[in-house]
């Protein structure tokens, strides 16, 4: 039953970035030009952090993170296996989830979200985030940069910096998802 269920999976495009990326910002722009893509954000399911009462978007719900994980990948094995392309805004992975046979079954392909450390500064001191989420959040960009080498800026064109329309770069993600380049 497995095989039957699984037929026809569609490919899964995976935009990762650290907290204060855009990925939120981004997604009414990339849902304006999805087309047939289904974009989802693993955070639309969160009311103020939680999911269900529990504690999920914070550094000490550590613990409930893979039950949460997984819960993502039945939703998108549900939108895939009907043959859907799915593009989904998520965190940075942690190495081994890269691997072919992580927590993620192909055919898949990630790509960062990143922006410059002030403007992602910035972006989380103006959320009223602790120092030591900031902190954690700069460390995962650079985990990020390190995993993985296909990479879009967000920039500071979303705090009216010149690096350009939100909009664009949105065009360019969904061709990269489409398969059309980067």
């Amino acid at each position: 039953m497995e095989d039957r269920l699984m037929a026809g999976r569609g490919p899964l495009c995976l935009l990762a970035g650290a907290p204060g990326a855009g990925k939120t910002y981004l997604l009414p722009y990339l849902l304006g030009g999805a087309g047939g893509l289904v974009v989802m954000d693993m955070d639309e399911i969160l009311e103020e952090g939680a999911l269900l009462g529990v504690p999920v978007a914070e550094p000490g719900a550590a613990p409930v993170w893979p039950a949460y994980d997984r819960l993502w990948g039945r939703i998108v094995a549900m939108v895939r296996r009907v043959g859907h392309p799915v593009l989904l805004l998520c965190p940075v992975p942690d190495a081994e989830e890269l691997e072919p046979g992580g927590r993620w079954d192909g055919p898949l392909r990630w790509a960062l979200l990143d922006c410059p450390d002030d403007v992602r500064r910035r972006r989380l001191e103006a959320r009223g985030c602790p120092k030591e989420e900031i902190e954690d959040a700069m460390a995962d960009a650079r985990q990020g940069r390190a995993l993985i080498p296909t990479a879009f800026a967000s920039g500071g064109s979303y705090d009216g910096g010149a690096d350009g329309d939100p909009a664009v770069l949105a065009a360019r993600v969904l061709a990269w998802a489409r398969g059309d380049g980067a």
